[in-house]
């Protein structure tokens, strides 16, 4: 299996040396900043084996794109689209990304059916309108193709509530398991795997302060393996950070 975390870490300092990006700092602060990305695409990359066209959806600096081309190797072609100029390059490159900068609040520079899966992490709660991005989505997915949407932000979050509380940075839309599960099936996807992620803090917020504190780094890094049975372990899982669910295009439902 690829290791991610050590070359998306390597990818991280590469990039850094080229520009400094407070986004890319605190997503890279720690290394359960990075282990959180890592931990959610290994949970829902096995609908990828079998893919040839991605697009990673919203992708900044495009970390889901470089795991893609460390688990399929050259035999995929992969594509990425943000609001942002390209500026991310020691990513891009390493994952030979077809980048768009978008345009529109919700359209997609891509042909109808054209991808066998789109991954999202982190984007459906930053568009304008959910519902439409989500129509364009189930455009560009081809029949039987799947949308893998990720670190979407969880409403009974303990997370978020603690952030709001303090005045820290948090999302202005929140969604809980049950309301996406019924937003994937109104908008034609299947849910496949549906599940709660990320328990305990990665201090990945933009204030300094605890944030950057070294002790407190090594604190979450060092709490990080309880993660993976927190997730699991009902009723508890319900007030994780972020939700995710993979879902399959269909032409209908029975």
């Amino acid at each position: 299996m690829p290791n991610y975390v050590a070359e998306l870490s390597r990818l991280y300092r590469l990039q850094a040396n080229i520009s400094d990006d407070p986004y890319l700092h605190i997503h890279s602060r720690n290394s359960a900043v990075v282990r959180r990305q890592v931990s959610i695409f290994e949970r829902c990359e096995g609908v990828l084996k079998d893919a040839h066209t991605i697009l990673d959806w919203g992708c900044r600096h495009g970390a889901d794109a470089c795991m893609v081309r460390m688990l399929l190797g050259t035999g995929v072609e992969i594509y990425g689209c943000d609001v942002d100029p390209l500026e991310y390059r020691a990513f891009y490159d390493f994952s030979d990304l077809k980048y768009s900068q978008l345009t529109h609040p919700y359209r997609l520079p891509y042909e109808d059916n054209f991808f066998d899966a789109v991954i999202g992490s982190g984007v459906l709660e930053h568009v304008p309108i959910d519902s439409e991005s989500l129509k364009e989505l189930y455009r560009i997915i081809r029949p039987e193709g799947h949308f893998i949407m990720t670190m979407l932000p969880n409403k009974y979050s303990y997370t978020e509530w603690l952030n709001r509380r303090l005045g820290n940075p948090h999302h202005m839309r929140l969604y809980s398991l049950r309301e996406a599960l019924h937003m994937f099936m109104h908008h034609g996807f299947l849910p496949m795997v549906p599940g709660y992620h990320q328990m305990l803090p990665s201090l990945s917020g933009l204030r300094s302060g605890v944030f950057d504190l070294p002790l407190a780094n090594k604190f979450v890094e060092s709490l990080f393996w309880l993660n993976p049975f927190l997730e699991r372990l009902w009723p508890l899982n319900k007030l994780s950070t972020n939700i995710f669910i993979v879902g399959k295009k269909v032409n209908g439902f029975n």
